[in-house]
């Protein structure tokens, strides 16, 4: 299990937003990605919670949406429209499964890397993102 999250992020449309701290790290199957993720490290069930909340300059869409591998998860994403600049947050839960030819079980793959997108055609500014990660089986 982990907890990851960053405070007063600027994040550019299409960025990744960073994971810069860890508050809670548990056991050997989550690790620490870099500034920009978390690895799954062990085959079975994930279970991942994001919240974030950002401030926008203009009007448009505030997203956040999960990464596995750098490639979008279409079912993981919260998206908040504004009408005019201000502040906006979302959420989602979602699955992860990791199977045995995704991960380092095998000995030929490396862990799987979640990280959280900024989908959105604006800037954030002033953002905070959290990420929970908990196996689940």
């Amino acid at each position: 299990m982990i907890q990851a999250y960053s405070n007063g992020l600027s994040v550019a449309a299409g960025g990744t937003y960073p994971l810069n701290n860890v508050t809670f790290l548990k056991g050997n199957t989550t690790a620490p990605a870099g500034a920009g993720g978390v690895a799954l490290t062990k085959r079975g069930v994930y279970q991942v919670n994001v919240d974030g909340f950002a401030t926008l300059a203009d009007a448009g869409d505030y997203s956040i949406q999960l990464t596995r591998n750098g490639v979008p998860v279409p079912q993981a994403i919260s998206t908040t429209t504004l009408t005019a600049a201000g502040s906006a947050s979302g959420s989602f839960t979602t699955l992860i499964v990791v199977e045995d030819n995704d991960c380092c079980c095998n000995w030929t793959s490396s862990a799987v890397t979640i990280g959280v997108l900024n989908p959105s055609e604006v800037d954030v500014t002033e953002a905070h993102i959290n990420v929970v990660v908990t196996k689940l089986v």
